[in-house]
């Protein structure tokens, strides 16, 4: 008898195989594993201290604030300036010329209260050539340096008869472009230094120095002592410098632009230059305390002697404007290295003086020429617009009166101080 035909046989080799294929099942239950894949999202990077505290901050808020919701993007808006095609520069003369209307640009406003103490102007001594142009750049705030900056409006802009914003900003927009707010055009700081003939950008060496707008180079180099070409003073503190006269006039006045204390130049005497070209490096040469470029405007003359505050002549960012006025007596005379600061919604925005030994006024030796148009005696540049308190301290005693800064042009204000109240 075949024992497979046995049904108890039968029986026990099915339930062996029934126990097989289990054991198989239960083997591969145990081994294998599912694999689930979850989309997180990325973690941050992890921050530089080397990097400034506003770039680290708009990195992070730009990976927080993406969306796959689509979002509307406005139309941009470009204001056109009010003035003549950039491209009819050249040797044109007289592109830029304006009729100048004096004495005052705006009526005078007398500020709150009117009986004010007794000015006095105080003539001091001063070296009459430029040095230093820096000071120590360890007191000069690093955040303020790499804070953020808006786009500049476009070259040329003159949305008023006065304005002349025909230059571009020296420096990459990448650079600091915002100059040394405690030593600002025409004054001394801590009366020590000379009286400062342009405006200051400190950045690091090597960053590049760009010509503010169309012309001709009549000096690039440096001198070992001080002497003249022409009318032009050269002095070994600006250390390697440039000059440009460019393709227009004001006024009929021919118009200069200087650079100073690079590092490197890259342009020749009698080059012409385009707005914008590379015109050298920022370095630390000459007499300075800090790597910066010094840059200076020149009208009529190209001297020391004939500068004007660039405050007035770079173009603004957008959205924002610039404050000019002055601080006066009774008689019209300049009141000299008066504090002043402005200030919106009780915070401090800005803080600058008047010219010391400004031309005008009075017989004296002069160091800075006010604007043919506006005959200040401060400016503060880059204004957001908006309302501010403008803030005038004249031998210890406090005036304050309000302006509204209209976007890409000066806003005037005046303060005029009574000698004979006491």
């Amino acid at each position: 008898m075949n024992p497979l035909r046995n049904p108890n046989v039968q029986g026990l080799l099915v339930l062996g195989l029934v126990i097989a294929v289990g054991v198989v099942l239960l083997n591969q239950n145990g081994t294998s594993t599912t694999e689930r894949r979850f989309l997180a999202p990325a973690a941050l990077s992890p921050t530089n201290s080397s990097e400034p505290a506003w770039r680290e901050a708009l990195e992070q808020q730009l990976d927080y604030a993406l969306t796959p919701l689509p979002t509307d993007t406005p139309t941009p808006r470009v204001e056109m300036p009010a003035t003549i095609d950039p491209n009819q520069l050249g040797s044109t003369p007289e592109v830029f010329s304006v009729t100048q209307i004096r004495p005052n640009p705006l009526p005078t406003i007398t500020p709150q209260p009117t009986n004010a103490l007794t000015a006095t102007i105080e003539i001091r001594g001063s070296t009459p050539i430029p040095s230093p142009t820096g000071v120590d750049p360890s007191i000069f705030d690093p955040e303020v340096v790499a804070q953020f900056q808006p786009p500049p409006e476009q070259v040329p802009l003159s949305l008023q008869p006065f304005d002349h914003f025909y230059f571009r900003r020296p420096v990459d927009a990448s650079a600091n472009s915002r100059s040394i707010f405690y030593y600002p055009y025409g004054s001394r700081y801590l009366g020590t230094t000379r009286i400062h003939h342009g405006v200051d950008m400190p950045n690091d060496i090597g960053e590049r120095v760009l010509a503010g707008n169309d012309g001709t180079v009549v000096w690039a180099g440096s001198v070992d002592r001080e002497t003249k070409e022409g009318d032009l003073e050269l002095y070994p503190s600006y250390g390697n410098f440039v000059v440009i006269e460019h393709n227009f006039t004001i006024q009929g006045q021919s118009v200069w632009t200087l650079y100073a204390h690079m590092s490197a130049i890259t342009v020749e005497k009698d080059q012409n230059v385009k707005m914008g070209d590379v015109v050298g490096l920022v370095g630390a040469t000459g007499v300075v305390t800090g790597a910066h470029v010094h840059f200076e405007v020149r009208i009529g003359t190209d001297s020391y002697w004939d500068t004007r505050n660039p405050l007035l002549w770079i173009v603004p960012y957008l959205n924002h404007g610039v404050i000019a006025g002055r601080v006066i007596d009774s008689e019209g005379i300049y009141i000299d290295e008066v504090s002043l600061q402005i200030n919106r919604g009780g915070r401090l925005v800005d803080r600058t003086t008047t010219y010391a030994q400004p031309l005008g006024g009075r017989t004296r030796q002069h160091h800075v020429v006010p604007d043919n148009n506006w005959a200040e005696n401060f400016a503060f540049g880059d204004v957001p617009a908006g309302d501010y308190q403008v803030v005038a301290v004249v031998n210890g005693r406090r005036f304050q009166q309000t302006v509204t800064v209209n976007a890409g042009m000066v806003n005037w204000v005046e303060f005029q101080v009574n000698p004979d109240t006491e």
